[in-house]
C-alpha cells in the first residue's frame, strides 16, 4: 500500500515537472513552497556547515544545518536524484533524470555540465580524494571525470539496464555499483566482480562501502506485497555474502556508514540504526517513507528527506531533533 501510493505520487510529480519552464536562475525561496514533493537525496558538507537536499520538484536546496534555515536553491529543468558533497571543497555533484547531471560550484554559484549522460543517472559520487567523480546512469554505464568534468572513461557493462547506486572505496580506486546485479570494477574499466545478490528479481538501491574499505553494504527494493522482504547485506571484496538484515516492510532506499564505521544508517518507512555485526540499536519511527539520509562527520547526527518533502535532523539513537514544516 505505501509502495502503491509512492509510486502514484512519483507519476503525478513527473506530469507537474514537465510544465515548467527551464531556469538555471537562484532563489532564496522555493518555489513549491508548502506543497509536498518527494525528496530522493540529502547530503551533509564536509564541514558540516551545509545540507544539500534535492528530489522531484528539480530544485537544489542548500540549508544551513545548524537551524535548516534555506540559504540557497537553485532551479534546475531536471528532477534531481543524488546529491553528493566533493570530500574537501564546496562543491557539489548532482545527478538528475536527464542530461543535466553537473557539478555545482556553491562558491562561485557556477555549473559545469557533464557531456554526454543522454538520459539521466542516479548514481554519483566523488572518490576518497576528490580528484575524480563516477556517475552510475540510466543507460547501464559507469563514467569516469575528473574534478573539472571531463570525462575520462566510459565503462560498459553488456547490456543497458539501469543503475541505481555508485559507491568509490575509501582509500582505493575501486568503484562498487549496483541495478540488478552487483558490480565491482577499478578505474581502468575493468570488472573485477559481479555478483547475483538473491534469487528473487529485486533491484539494490543503495551501496556503500564500508570505511575501512573491507566490505560494503547493500540494500534493496524487495516486493513486500509479494511476501519477498526487503534486506540490507554485508559483502566482502571477494563476493562472499557475511550478513543479511532484515526489518523494513519498505524499500530500502539509502544506507550511510557513519565516519568510524560503528554504525550503519538506513532509510525506508523508518530511521534505523545498526551497528557494524548487522544488530539493529535503534528505530526512529516516520509517518512517511525516507528516502535521503546521510551523517555528520562528528557521527552524532543524521539528516532524512522524504516522499512528501519533510527535512529531518535526528541524533545517533534515531530520535528526531528538528523537521522541516
Amino acid at each position: 500500500m505505501v509502495k502503491s501510493f509512492a509510486l502514484y505520487l512519483f507519476v503525478s510529480l513527473l506530469l507537474l515537472q514537465s510544465s515548467c519552464r527551464q531556469s538555471t536562475a537562484s532563489t532564496n525561496k522555493p518555489k513549491n513552497e508548502g506543497v509536498e514533493t518527494l525528496l530522493w537525496t540529502a547530503d551533509w558538507s564536509a564541514d558540516d556547515k551545509r545540507i544539500a537536499v534535492g528530489g522531484d520538484d528539480s530544485l537544489v536546496r542548500i540549508y544551513d544545518s545548524k537551524n535548516l534555515k534555506l540559504i540557497k536553491s537553485y532551479q534546475l529543468k531536471s528532477m534531481i536524484r543524488q546529491v553528493s558533497w566533493h570530500p574537501t571543497s564546496n562543491i557539489l555533484a548532482i545527478a538528475t533524470n536527464e542530461d543535466e547531471v553537473s557539478i555545482l560550484n556553491i562558491e562561485t554559484k557556477k555549473f559545469i555540465k557533464l557531456n554526454g549522460i543522454n538520459y539521466g543517472a542516479r548514481g554519483i559520487d566523488w572518490n576518497f580524494n576528490g580528484q575524480l567523480l563516477a556517475t552510475a546512469d540510466n543507460e547501464g554505464l559507469v563514467k569516469i571525470w575528473d574534478s573539472t568534468g571531463s570525462l575520462l572513461r566510459t565503462i560498459k557493462k553488456g547490456d543497458n539496464n539501469s543503475y541505481f547506486s555508485i559507491s568509490w572505496h575509501p582509500s582505493k580506486n575501486i568503484i562498487a555499483v549496483s541495478g540488478d546485479d552487483i558490480r565491482m570494477m577499478d578505474t581502468l574499466g575493468v570488472t573485477l566482480k559481479v555478483i547475483k545478490h538473491r534469487k528473487e528479481n529485486t533491484g539494490i538501491l543503495t551501496i556503500c562501502w564500508h570505511p575501512s574499505g573491507d566490505f560494503f553494504a547493500t540494500g534493496d527494493y524487495g516486493h513486500d506485497q509479494d511476501g519477498i522482504q526487503s534486506i540490507i547485506q554485508f559483502w566482502k571484496l571477494d563476493g562472499t555474502l557475511t550478513k543479511t538484515l532484515y526489518g523494513s516492510k519498505a524499500e530500502y532506499r539509502n544506507i550511510r556508514w557513519n565516519k568510524s564505521g560503528t554504525l550503519l544508517a538506513s532509510a525506508s518507512d523508518a530511521l534505523r540504526i545498526w551497528n557494524a555485526n548487522g544488530e539493529l540499536l535503534s528505530t526512529g519511527k516516520s509517518n512517511d517513507l525516507l528516502w535521503g539520509l546521510d551523517w555528520n562527520s562528528k557521527s552524532e547526527k543524521i539528516i532524512t528527506s522524504s516522499i512528501t518533502g519533510k527535512i529531518k535532523v535526528w541524533n545517533a539513537d534515531a530520535k528526531l531533533i528538528t523537521e522541516t514544516h
